[in-house]
């Protein structure tokens, strides 16, 4: 006779285990908790990206906007600087010598006719001991906005001598140049003159005027002798 189990007949072939009631509603918000953004969640976000990129873009454009304008304001300046030091140093090297000009004929050592102003100085610097004198023949003037420094090679210049010319500053819109003497007035136009009786001038002033910048006023002393 075969003996049978007396549990044979209540085995369960898929036991199911239950999880107790507590850690079902702690798993229940745990995936409740894990749950992905919302449409409306992630176009609120994406939009407020955008605005603040916005905003950040237009700020740095400023920022490089601002940094050029400095840039260029400065670089505006030292050309500035460097046209008034050159003519200033010119000047504070004038000469009573006067020249002959292409024709034979006799000119003063200065000369300041419609703002232009030509005159002799002196060291001119010769480091390869060139056969030349030492004394230059300069001009100053505006011409087609640009102020221009022109220096002759001769200084009793030859026929058909033709200057050599630099352009010293750029964007000018006209320059104003005459003596000041001691009554305080601009002369305008000036060559050795016999008959003038206002007192020797003990300045010359030279104004620019630039589109950018206004009026610049430079203010300088006569030195002695070259009058």
């Amino acid at each position: 006779m075969k003996l049978r189990s007396p549990f044979s007949g209540n085995r369960l072939s898929n036991p199911v285990v239950s999880a107790p009631p507590g850690r079902q509603r702690r798993r229940s918000l745990a995936m409740k908790r894990c749950k992905g953004f919302t449409l409306f969640e992630m176009v609120v976000a994406v939009s407020i990206f955008a605005l603040m990129g916005v905003i950040a873009f237009g700020g740095l454009g400023q920022m490089t906007r601002n940094g050029q304008s400095v840039a260029d304001a400065n670089s505006r300046l030292s050309d500035l600087q460097f046209a008034v030091v050159y003519f200033t140093r010119d000047w504070m090297q004038v000469s009573p010598r006067g020249i002959r000009d292409q024709f034979g004929d006799r000119k003063e050592n200065i000369i300041i006719e419609n703002d232009t102003i030509t005159f002799t100085r002196g060291g001119w610097s010769n480091p390869r001991g060139l056969s030349r004198s030492s004394l230059q023949r300069v001009q100053y003037l505006v011409v087609d906005n640009k102020l221009l420094r022109r220096h002759w090679i001769s200084l009793d210049q030859g026929i058909a001598e033709e200057p050599v010319q630099v352009v010293l500053l750029d964007n000018v819109e006209s320059m104003e140049i005459g003596f000041q003497n001691p009554a305080d007035k601009l002369v305008r136009s000036w060559t050795a003159d016999p008959g003038y009786s206002d007192g020797d001038p003990i300045l010359l002033a030279i104004q620019l005027e630039l589109p950018d910048m206004g009026l610049i006023l430079r203010q300088l002393e006569v030195p002695q002798g070259v009058l």
